[in-house]
């Protein structure tokens, strides 16, 4: 019976899962017709997202999309940006999706949007 040293699979099987272990990060998504009923360009609601989220330390990584600067500073990043935008008329009333990507909730992400919901449903613009 042959034998094989596997020890290899082992370091990258760790090697993927540290890959895996991103920052937390979360994406809005604005919707377009409430954007242009209340006043707004959804692009310019992006750029004040961003200004926002990135002064807290976050780095834009995509449309919509922020993640915190590295694991160290994620909960100190993502979770009162988070806060504070979701007490934001401007944002609250333009929203189309907004999700939230913890360790514990990857890779689906959590709706935020039903967390503000649940928790309080006065900032909720329907």
């Amino acid at each position: 019976m042959a034998t094989y040293d596997n020890s290899h699979l082992a370091e990258r099987t760790i090697g993927m899962a540290e890959m895996e272990k991103r920052p937390w990060r979360f994406t809005i998504e604005f919707d377009d017709e409430k954007a242009k009923r209340n006043g707004y360009n959804v692009d310019d609601l992006y750029d004040c997202v961003g200004k926002y989220a990135e002064q807290m330390g976050n780095v834009r990584i995509g449309l919509g999309t922020w993640q915190a600067k590295n694991r160290k500073v994620q909960f100190g990043a993502q979770c009162p940006v988070c806060a504070t935008l979701s007490k934001q008329p401007w944002v609250m009333q333009n929203i189309k999706s907004w999700r939230t990507y913890e360790d514990m909730n990857e890779p689906e992400g959590e709706d935020y949007l039903q967390v503000i919901r649940d928790i309080s449903p006065e900032r909720i613009y329907d």
